[in-house]
Parts: C-alpha cells; structure tokens; sequence
C-alpha cells in the first residue's frame, strides 16, 4: 500500500567519525585470542547448547579466514529455504514468525462486533477474511473516489483535488506530516514532502534493462487494475504510460535520495503560505491548509525538498492536461488493492510479487488480515503483546547492558585522537541526554475515533485519517516526548535525532538477539550491537547535526567535521566496491549512514563486552570457542538470510541499508580484535589491510 512515512524522512540513519585509539582500563584487557579448536576437543561440543550460539548453525568445516560468513551461518543456510511468500528471510523474520504465532493467539481471542479497541481491530480482521463481501462489493467502496478523479479535466482540476489527497491516503505531487521543529525540538511543524512515486525508487525511472522491465511490467499491471476499475484497455494503458512519463520528469528535478536523506539541513526550509504561493503559483496553499487535517491556523510549512517544490510549476505546465488524474486514479487504485476483490488484490501481487521481489505466492489470507490490523490497530494488539511475552526482567537487563555500552562510547569520545576537547564536550553533552526507551510506551491510544465501516476499504480509510488528523493536529503544539514510533510487536529498533531517543521494541528483546540465559558474547554480539548502532545513529552524518534536545545545531568545530567527513567517504569508496551480485555494488552513498553505525556499534559492543566481563568475571565459554570469537559470531548470526536476486536488486536501489549478507561480515573486518580472534592473517580472502580499516568511533 502507497502510504507516507510517520516520521521525517531523513530515515533515522547513522554516521560519525572517530580514530581508533586505544582504550584505558578494562577496555584494554582484551581476551587472549584463540584459533578455532576441533569440536571434538571439548566435552560439550557434539551436542548443541540451549541458549546463545548453536553449533548447528555453523559450518566448521569452514575455515573463518576464507568466508566468514558460510563459517558462522553455513549450517543455517544449508537447512534454511525462502517460503515461497517472501523474497528475503534471515533472522528477524524467524522473530517475527514467533511473534506472529503470539499475535494470531491473540488475534483469536478477540471479539468482534464491541465499540471496544479490541472490538474494532477484530472486525476489521474479520473483513479481510470475508472475501465473499469484498468480492460482490467489488469496485464500489472507491466508486465515489473514482469519480471525483474523473472529473479532473485539467492540471488546474488534479491541484484542486491535490489540496485534500492526502485525507484518502493518496500522496500524489506531496504531502504534509507533523513533526518536531529542526529550531525547536520542543514544538511540532507542518512538513511538506514529495512526490510519492510509483515505483519503488527513483532509481527506476533510469534507462537500465533492470528499470525498464520493472517499468513495463508496471505499465501492464496497472493497466489491468484500471480496467477493474471500469477503464477500457487503451484507456488503461493510455493512463499506466502517462504516470511513468511525467513522474520521470518529476524524478529529474527532485533532490537525490542520497543527497537528501544525509543532509536534514539541506530538508529544512521553511517558508511562509505566502513564500509557497510564490515558489508554486498554480497551486491554492490556504486551502491546502484548510482541506487537509492541518490546524486552520498554520502559516508556515517546512519544505523538505526545495529543489521539487521549485520545478514543479515548469513540470506543471508542459504536462499533459489529464496528468494527474492519470497519477490519482493509479495510486487510489494500487492504494487500495488489498481492501478491495481478491482478483483485484492478485492482480496487483502478480507485479509486487514476482517482478519487484521475485515472489511467487502471496502470503496467507490470515497473514494479510494481521497486517492490516498491525497498521490500523497497533496499540491494540501491542499491549496484549506485552502482557504475554515481555517479562519486567528482561527489560532490566536491557538497561544495564544499555549502561555498558554508553559507558563504552563515552570512553571512546573521550580518547578519541581526532576531536578537539570542544567538539568532545558537545559529544558527551549530547551522550548524557540521550534517551533510551525499552519495551513498550507508558500510555496505549484507544482509537475513539476510529469507526468500523461497511466495507474493508472503508474501515482501513477511517483508520488511517483518525491516526492523520491526530498526528497533524499537533502541528504547533508542543512534542510529546513519551509517544513511541515503533509498536512494540515490531522487531526493529531506532533512533530519533529530534528526540534524541533510541527505542527498542520488546519484540527484538529475544533469541536470538538477546536471551537472557545466554553468555554474554552471544548477547553483546548481537543486541548489544543493535544498541550500538542505535545510539552511534546520534553521532552519524545526519544525527551529529541535532544536539541533545534534538535542534538542528552546529556543534562541531570546521576542523573536526573535515576529519569526519574525510572518514565517512573511506566508508562510501570501501562498501562502494562489494558486489553483493554480479554486476550489482552496495550504494555506498545512499547507505553511509548505516554501514558507519554498523561499524561503529559494534566496535562500542565489543568494549562494553569487556567491561560486563570485568565486572562479572570471565566466564567459561560454551564448547570450543572463546568469548572473543563467539562475540563475532553471534554478529554474523543477527544478519544471516536467505534472498531473490530481485530482492537485492530492490534493496540496492531503494534502501539505506547494505544486505544482510554485507551486515553480516564487513563491519568486523575493521577490527583488529577480529583478526585476533581468528588468527586470520595477509592472504585470507577475509583480510582487510589495517591500512584500510576504518574506525569512527
């Protein structure tokens, strides 16, 4: 579904700079490393243990030097297979089957048809399923919809309905968000951004084979939900070809991915209703205000691409006069796909599927249904969530595992060779107030507005323009520093730099991420990498602009944001050349952010390792392996998967993240502590000269 981001979209990201120097007191008692012993030589080895690093997922067969990877996760992926409803799956997604089975028990147990929250979400489960309903409603629920678009007659019509587009979920030219202000973190601005696209990346607007048949097969695809939607054949088409064509010219004056999603001053522009109508004259902005779910009295909106807004006019006034009622007839219909006929529905899997993620099967009618419940009704089946499988003594080991690893990147700030003692004060200001939510929010919404339609469709809209006139309702209003970004049933975890808030959701905080009867290497290797990321995302290219209140503040000297930003393009050259297909590289650019926080929150894992260890003793490692080496290893486990090539042709293009597979190794061989470990030495397809390692922080 065609659905714009809750949150500002520069993503969350992560990046900063800090030469390795070497670390004083506990940090420096590094284990004495161990090259990897026969299972045979332990007593314990033919069998696997209960918690933490299996054996059985490994390959020792494998020496570590030659493909680390195949060695930590080899028996995995040798057992392992991609259900033939997923394009990628790899660890978070064996979670999230452990978490769904929970969140279907739950699911069950509801009752539909009560005014109740719980009520509401097990009526629109229930609507899902009853395919019988949807399929004699047909095209109608949208009908009303349908006709609105088709009377647009003109580009001057499609900016008019533009102005109340985004209270049906349709994006079209751009759309605004609530969000805490650049200048004051403690206040909410309007935000505009766009355009919503139909593909799944700019990078598919370009001449390569890969984008014209991911094109082509678009073009089709919506031509045939069109004529579902009463269209002829050569109307449809007609429509399908007009989008592609004028969203590659949207495509051409619209700010870089890239460029954009590192750079949040480059997103704060304010400017004034009246500065609006000057940059895009055609368009009417008071009642842009007026028609959305923004406050009557906003006057000032930030435009997070300028770049778009100011070609827009020129864009506008050589289209074709049915341009945007082609745009809006294609995203309500793709919009709306799955509320609507199952032949609707399998008309659109047959491109979503196959052709963007080489998926073969749609998932489970029961699965679907969740998912619309997940994004309507989150809390919902959050707090039941909760109560049933997050343990009050998990949550405390979390936050001492959390203190280590802030003690350990304070020490890093602190010795850090590259920045000046100014730029360190900042750093550890900002440190000191960053917050760290574990588990769940203190408050649940209770959806009042919310109401149940008489269609699926209908029910899903109310959804969603309850959740939308909540969130920019709060637009001039102050922050509310408590609300959650992320339901606590996802497996996930992220930063907010206006916040300065990391969160993670009491669905990651299990095997094998963390588990609390586990060594300690297995968890620091894993969530306590997480951990690290999260917190180094404060740090990185975009985050290291926010200060610890979260405004778009400057606090680094030119000296040492030279140094840093020389240290995030080794970065981008290094992950620029690993091919993750024949022919197809990491986007090094795209991606900086991420693969520095990779690096350095496992680098800071690493340390706060060593000071639980001093703090608890060296304890006895599990079979043949070190603590050094099951620390790596269990880093490697968090990012083993299984993926369609199209999968990965998608991910490179449109995601900031490197693969999996990447994830999985590159970040350790940066460190020297992993050539230690291993004993991997020059001529080791693993080894990484130290003159090319990296280490930021």
């Amino acid at each position: 579904m065609l659905t714009k981001p809750s949150r500002f979209p520069y993503q969350v990201l992560i990046v900063i700079l800090l030469v390795f120097a070497s670390i004083s007191g506990a940090l420096a008692q590094t284990p004495q490393a161990s090259p990897i012993a026969s299972p045979e030589a332990s007593p314990v080895a033919a069998a696997d243990e209960l918690f933490g690093i299996q054996i059985a997922d490994m390959d020792l067969t494998v020496d570590p030097g030659d493909d680390f990877y195949q060695f930590a996760n080899g028996g995995w992926a040798d057992r392992s297979e991609i259900p033939a409803d997923q394009p990628v799956y790899g660890v978070s997604d064996e979670v999230i089957d452990q978490v769904n089975a929970q969140l279907f028990t739950i699911m069950e147990e509801l009752q539909a048809g009560s005014d109740t929250p719980e009520g509401k979400a097990r009526t629109l489960y229930d609507q899902v399923l009853d395919t019988e309903t949807r399929n004699a409603q047909g095209i109608e629920p949208i009908q009303p919809l349908l006709d609105q678009i088709a009377a647009i007659e003109s580009i001057e019509d499609g900016l008019v309905f533009q102005q109340n587009a985004d209270t049906y979920q349709l994006g079209g030219l751009f759309y605004p968000y609530a969000f805490p202000s650049p200048d004051d973190a403690t206040l909410n601005s309007g935000y505009v951004y766009g355009p919503a696209l139909s593909l799944p990346s700019e990078d598919y607007y370009d001449d390569s084979e890969e984008s014209v048949t991911v094109r082509e097969a678009w073009i089709v695809t919506t031509a045939q939900l069109l004529m579902e939607a009463g269209y002829s054949e050569a109307e449809a088409t007609a429509a399908a070809e007009a989008v592609i064509a004028f969203e590659t010219e949207l495509v051409g004056i619209k700010t870089p991915d890239a460029e954009l999603f590192s750079d949040p001053v480059l997103q704060n522009n304010p400017r004034t209703l009246d500065e609006l109508e000057a940059i895009l004259p055609s368009f009417d902005w008071s009642a842009f205000v007026q028609e959305t779910h923004l406050p009557d009295t906003a006057d000032t909106l930030i435009v997070v691409d300028l770049a778009h807004l100011e070609g827009l006019e020129g864009v506008l006034a050589s289209a074709d006069p049915l341009a945007l009622r082609h745009l809006f007839a294609t995203q309500l219909i793709w919009s709306y796909s799955s509320t609507l006929t199952t032949e609707i529905e399998d008309i659109a899997f047959s491109y979503q599927g196959p052709i963007v993620f080489g998926v073969e099967e749609q998932q489970s009618l029961e699965e679907r249904a969740l998912q619309e419940v997940q994004v309507a009704f989150p809390d919902t089946l959050s707090q039941a969530y909760v109560a049933e499988a997050f343990p009050p003594e998990s949550k405390v080991q979390i936050e001492e595992l959390v203190d280590n690893l802030i003690a350990a990147f304070r020490i890093r700030i602190e010795e850090s060779t590259w920045m000046s003692e100014e730029t360190q004060a900042e750093a550890l200001e900002k440190l000191d107030q960053m917050v760290v939510a574990v588990g769940y929010p203190d408050t649940w919404e209770t959806y009042e507005d919310v109401a149940v339609g008489d269609s699926l469709f209908e029910t899903v809209l109310n959804a969603y323009d309850a959740g939308n006139a909540q969130s920019l309702g709060e637009v001039d209003q102050p922050v509310d520093r408590t609300d959650w970004f992320l339901a606590p049933f996802e497996v996930n975890a992220g930063y907010d730099p206006s916040l300065n808030m990391i969160q993670f959701p009491a669905a990651i905080l299990q095997p094998p991420f963390f588990d609390p009867d586990a060594d300690l290497a297995s968890n620091y290797g894993s969530i306590g990498a997480v951990i690290g990321h999260e917190i180094t995302h404060g740090f990185d290219l975009s985050g290291s602009q926010f200060d610890g209140e979260g405004n778009l503040v400057d606090w680094w000297t030119e000296e040492d944001l030279t140094a840093f930003s020389a240290l995030n393009d080794q970065v981008i050259a290094h992950y620029s050349e690993i091919e993750v297909l024949p022919s197809l590289s990491v986007d090094g650019e795209l991606t900086v952010t991420e693969n520095v926080a990779d690096m350095g929150g496992l680098q800071i894992a690493y340390d706060a390792m060593l000071i639980a260890l001093e703090a608890e003793g060296q304890e006895e490692t599990p079979w043949f392996l070190t603590q050094q080496q099951r620390f790596f290893i269990a880093y490697a486990i968090s990012w083993r998967e299984e993926a369609t090539s199209e999968f990965y042709e998608f991910l490179v293009a449109s995601d900031v993240h490197a693969p999996g597979i990447v994830r999985a190794v590159e970040p350790s061989r940066h460190m020297d502590e992993f050539y230690e470990a291993f004993d991997i030495e020059p001529g080791d397809p693993e080894y990484l000269p130290p003159e090319d390692r990296v280490v930021i922080w």
